[in-house]
């Protein structure tokens, strides 16, 4: 079983003047290469990792600091300035809270049929291996139009576990999730206030308890909010609160759900528009729309690698190349900040301070997502160079 959205990923050691980490945007997957040492003869040669003097033989060469080049070529001074290491690299771990509405308009027009065999196939995707889950329904129990709990909201019905390379019975998490959508049925209202708010109260909890997790959002209903809260402006600060908190919500609205609803809390809730499904072939663009969200929660952050025994990280020593499909890899600018990222985008960290993941600036991000073809890669070893 293959997992797009896999967390851990252990490289091959291989030394050099740095230590590259190549990561597919397209499949998740890891790759090593390294670059020999910075300079290249007038034949071309040689990656660089470092300012160091190098020549040699092939095509393609690249001589800007941080880049990988094909071709062969040997240098001096790279590995002394730069210090190879071997390390493992990982996605940021992704925590997904589905808080999925039950009303009793999903009983309409086949909508529950539709949706929750689209849940199930989620689920059961073997590109789901490593996805962490969690899944609450509302209106259900005190998380309703009546008594707007916002405690029972964030207590999922599944809590979040990784899905596995099993299929269930085997993946026990599997089988809770499929088992808890097999056990409802629509009624009620849809009080979206409550719900939204429960589920972003449970991600910022589960964040501080994983501070190296990426925790999303996702709200699925067919309608209107009715009960508890009706505004939406103050809905969408729920979002927007949990996004100050580092948990994003995603929409995703069926048949009968207001589209400038929805978009208002995706995009207070940092993910700029929800995604919308009519009708027609609702089962397979529901699955679509959550593959699509699991893209976009991963593909823009990145672990920290964690140091080898007696090796200490320095974040001032870090490069992100990017490779676009076809094309020649190229160093990211580092900003300091996500304020700080501009139209020529870049990365910068979660935390300067104490740094446990690397994120991209949207303009980035959007490239990356868009290139089935290219990769990301960590050069550690080198000095950090600036947007």
């Amino acid at each position: 079983m293959t997992s797009s959205a896999a967390r851990r990923v252990p490289l091959a050691a291989l030394l050099c003047c740095a230590s590259t980490l190549a990561l597919s945007v397209a499949t998740g997957s890891l790759a090593t290469g390294c670059a020999p040492a910075d300079g290249l003869a007038s034949g071309g040669s040689g990656g660089s990792a470092s300012n160091g003097n190098g020549n040699g033989n092939g095509q393609n060469g690249t001589s800007s600091s941080g880049l990988i080049a094909n071709g062969t070529g040997a240098g001096t001074g790279g590995a002394a300035s730069c210090g190879g290491s071997t390390i493992q690299a990982q996605l940021a771990p992704l925590s997904m809270f589905i808080m999925f509405d039950k009303s009793g308009s999903m009983s309409q027009n086949n909508k529950w049929t539709n949706a929750t065999a689209a849940l199930k196939a989620f689920f059961q995707d073997p590109g789901a291996a490593g996805l962490e889950v969690a899944l609450r329904f509302f209106p259900d129990g005190a998380c309703d139009g009546n008594q707007c709990s916002v405690t029972a909201c964030a207590t999922p019905q599944v809590d979040a576990a990784p899905l596995t390379a099993a299929s269930a019975p085997t993946d026990t998490q599997e089988q809770s999730l499929v088992s808890a959508v097999g056990s409802k049925s629509p009624g009620g209202n849809t009080p979206i206030s409550a719900a939204l708010q429960g589920a972003t109260s449970w991600g910022k909890t589960y964040l501080a308890a994983h501070p190296d997790h990426k925790v999303v959002v996702v709200l699925v209903t067919d309608g209107e909010p009715q009960g508890c809260n009706n505004d939406v402006g103050q809905i969408a600060n729920i979002a927007a609160q949990g996004k100050t908190d580092g948990v994003l919500t995603f929409t995703v609205g069926l048949q009968g759900s207001g589209t400038n609803t929805l978009n208002q809390i995706a995009m207070a809730g940092g993910t700029n528009q929800g995604f919308f499904i009519g009708n027609g072939n609702a089962e397979a663009d529901l699955i679509a729309a959550l593959e699509a969200i699991r893209g976009k929660a991963i593909a823009c952050e990145l672990a920290i690698p964690t140091p080898m025994q007696g090796q200490t990280f320095d974040p001032t020593q870090v490069n992100v190349d990017f490779t676009p499909g076809g094309g020649m890899p190229k160093t990211l600018g580092h900003v300091n900040a996500a304020s700080d990222c501009g139209p020529s985008g870049g990365w910068y960290y979660d935390d300067p301070a104490a740094p446990t993941k690397i994120e991209l600036c949207p303009t980035t991000c959007d490239s990356v997502q868009g290139d089935a073809a290219g990769k990301l890669e960590i050069v550690l070893g080198c000095d950090t160079i600036p947007a």
